[in-house]
């Protein structure tokens, strides 16, 4: 069974306060969709966000960096999958490196929007 989700980002300057830093809501946006499909890809059903855990800003995001987004699944309960989820920064100067990371839970649901449990064998 799948565990892990990945994606590449590229920041535009609509992603971007007047200073060139990453607004901090486009960063956790990214990190709660790439963190779903995880969460789906682990359920085999459709979920849902029901919490964002503590996230850390390690360094600046800017215009022109390209992000790329991991996100694991870390534990799961019985409707409930909690998924790591890190940003990783790299630019034409620079090396990648962590720049975000967090953690987010998802809850999977039934065709009615209700809690349905998971699969604790996949």
């Amino acid at each position: 069974m799948e565990t892990e989700t990945r994606t590449l980002e590229l920041v535009f300057p609509e992603h971007a306060n007047p200073g060139g830093n990453a607004f901090g809501g486009f960063v956790l946006g990214l990190m709660d969709k790439v963190g779903s499909y995880a969460a789906i890809r682990r359920a085999r059903k459709r979920c849902v966000t029901v919490r964002v855990g503590e996230v850390i800003f390690e360094v600046p995001i800017k215009v022109g960096d390209l992000l790329e987004v991991v996100a694991k699944v870390v534990r799961v309960g019985r409707t409930s999958i909690t998924v790591e989820v890190e940003v990783y920064r790299e630019n034409l100067k620079e090396a990648k490196v962590l720049a975000t990371r967090g953690n987010l839970t998802y809850v999977a649901i039934d065709a009615e929007g209700r809690p349905t449990p998971v699969d604790p064998a996949d």
